[in-house]
C-alpha cells in the first residue's frame, strides 16, 4: 500500500521539477537552494523508506551519543 505512494511521490516531484525548473531557475539564489534542500530531502527520505529494511530511530542514535557526552550516575 505504502509503495505505490512513495512512487507517485517521485513522479510528483519529477514532474514539479520539469515543470518549475524555469522558475526555479529565475528565483533568488537563496530561493533556489531552499527549493532544491527540500526535494533533496524528500527525495532522501523517499530512498530511506523503501529501500532499508532495517528502521533506525534517530532519537535511539541521538541517545547513544548523548551518553558518551554526559556524565550519567
Amino acid at each position: 500500500m505504502i509503495k505505490p505512494l512513495l512512487f507517485t511521490y517521485l513522479a510528483m516531484v519529477i514532474g514539479v521539477l520539469i515543470m518549475d525548473f524555469r522558475h526555479l531557475k529565475q528565483a533568488a539564489s537563496i530561493n533556489r537552494w531552499l527549493s532544491y534542500g527540500i526535494i533533496a530531502l524528500g527525495i532522501g527520505l523517499w530512498l530511506y523508506v523503501t529501500t532499508l529494511n532495517k528502521t533506525v530511530f534517530l532519537s535511539v542514535w541521538m541517545s547513544h551519543i548523548i551518553q558518551r557526552l554526559l556524565p550519567m550516575p
